[in-house]
Order: structure tokens, then C-alpha cells, then sequence
């Protein structure tokens, strides 16, 4: 591909072949990283540590068996706000409405 000075390129000069043969390696590369990732999680979900429902928790998920909802301390449009227990901490907790 020649590049002119005006900052556009002529179509008949794009290498399209080429460009084909570079996303295809690049698909390849990130479907393998994908399943390699896959594969890794399921290995350790086996042990049920960090997984919620099946799937890995991320970072900013709590574990809810650590969790105690006590009472609740207030209700609004947008849900009710409950007064609990986490991992030995007073906590509190919103829940959410569901709009229908």
C-alpha cells in the first residue's frame, strides 16, 4: 500500500489478501487465548471456591454466604435498604425494585 500525502489511499492499492491473512491470524491468536481461558476457569471452578452460579465472581462481587440480611431500614421507589451483616462487619444493603 503506498500512502500519498494527503492522508487518503487509493482502493486499487490496498492489499486485501494480506489483510484478510492478518485478521485471520489475529482471530485465531483470541480464540485461543479465549478457550485457553475457558478451559482454566472450568479447571478451577472444580474446587467451588470463588464461583457464583456456575461462574467465576469478579472482583467487585461479595460472597453471599458471608452475608446475614437482618431488618429493613428503608423503603423508597428504587428499592429497600436492609441492615445486615458481612463477614463479621455491619453492613447495609440496597435492593432493588422491579419496574414492570
Amino acid at each position: 500500500m503506498e500512502k500519498s500525502n494527503d492522508g487518503f489511499v487509493r482502493a486499487d492499492q490496498i492489499d486485501l489478501k494480506r489483510l484478510d491473512e492478518q485478521l485471520e491470524r489475529h482471530l485465531n491468536r483470541t480464540w485461543t487465548v479465549e478457550k485457553n481461558k475457558q478451559q482454566q476457569d472450568s479447571g478451577d471452578s472444580a474446587s467451588g471456591e470463588g464461583c457464583v452460579g456456575g461462574r467465576r465472581r469478579q472482583d467487585w462481587e461479595i460472597d453471599p454466604t458471608k452475608l446475614i440480611v437482618k431488618s429493613v431500614l428503608a423503603r423508597g421507589t428504587f428499592g429497600t435498604v436492609h441492615r445486615g451483616v458481612y463477614d463479621g462487619q455491619d453492613v447495609a444493603g440496597q435492593s432493588p425494585t422491579c419496574f414492570s
